[in-house]
């Protein structure tokens, strides 16, 4: 089985591709920094000897960047078994290219291995601010009411065409986005809630689809 995830070196999406390698899947994982990329693969394949480990720098705020990365994947598998475009930016840079451009363009691109499996399934990681608006957050919900609404597209779109396709929508998580801020870490999800909740929704099988999987800490939003 062959999984991709982007933004997948630190938090979210390392625990993700961590998931996934714990199921005996190969990942392809990509983000912008290449020391981060050299880490992550070299903690998988160190943890997980079996798999297959592909990484690929790129800013998926680019559209030949991310033309590039789905150029490798198809000439190495040839065939994507689930995709999680994870990938995000908050409160700062390009945020609307990265946050929905960059999963528009992949998925675009990776269309026709995902065909392939014949049982493929997308994870978009919109977020909690896809439906709730957070003060001082405006931007950043706005590209990820719209990354939903995308999904909800791509849903309609592909029921028939073999291809499964879940919004995630994580509420506040341990990453660095939230470096600096005075709240104690019990207090948020941990990326491995993430990670084992996507694991989950695509163990579900063939005669179900979880449209959306929301998530929050036990106490609530932050």
């Amino acid at each position: 089985m062959n999984v991709v995830i982007t933004g997948g070196t630190k938090g979210m999406g390392y625990a993700i591709a961590e998931a996934f390698a714990k199921e005996g899947a190969n990942v392809a994982i990509t983000a912008r920094t290449g020391v981060d990329l050299v880490r992550a693969q070299q903690d998988l394949a160190k943890a997980y000897p079996s798999i297959q480990i592909l990484t690929y720098a790129a800013d998926l705020s680019k559209e030949e960047d991310v033309q590039a990365f789905a150029e490798k994947i198809k000439n190495t598998w040839g065939q994507v078994d689930v995709l999680v475009n994870n990938a995000g930016l908050f409160l700062t840079g390009d945020m609307m290219d990265v946050n929905l451009y960059g999963p528009v363009r992949l998925t675009r691109h990776l269309y026709d291995t995902l065909k392939k499996s014949g049982n493929a399934h997308v994870f978009n990681v919109c977020s909690v601010a896809s439906k709730k608006y957070f003060p001082s957050g405006g931007s950043y919900g706005v590209t990820k009411y719209a990354l939903l609404g995308y999904t909800r597209a791509l849903q309609e779109e592909w029921r028939e065409r073999g291809i499964k396709v879940t919004a995630v929508l994580p509420g506040a998580t341990y990453t660095r986005s939230w470096d600096g801020a005075n709240i104690d870490p019990k207090r948020l999800m941990q990326p491995e809630d993430i990670g084992n909740a996507i694991v989950s929704a695509w163990k579900i099988g063939d005669t179900a689809l979880i449209e959306e999987l929301v998530m929050r800490p036990p106490l609530g939003d932050v």
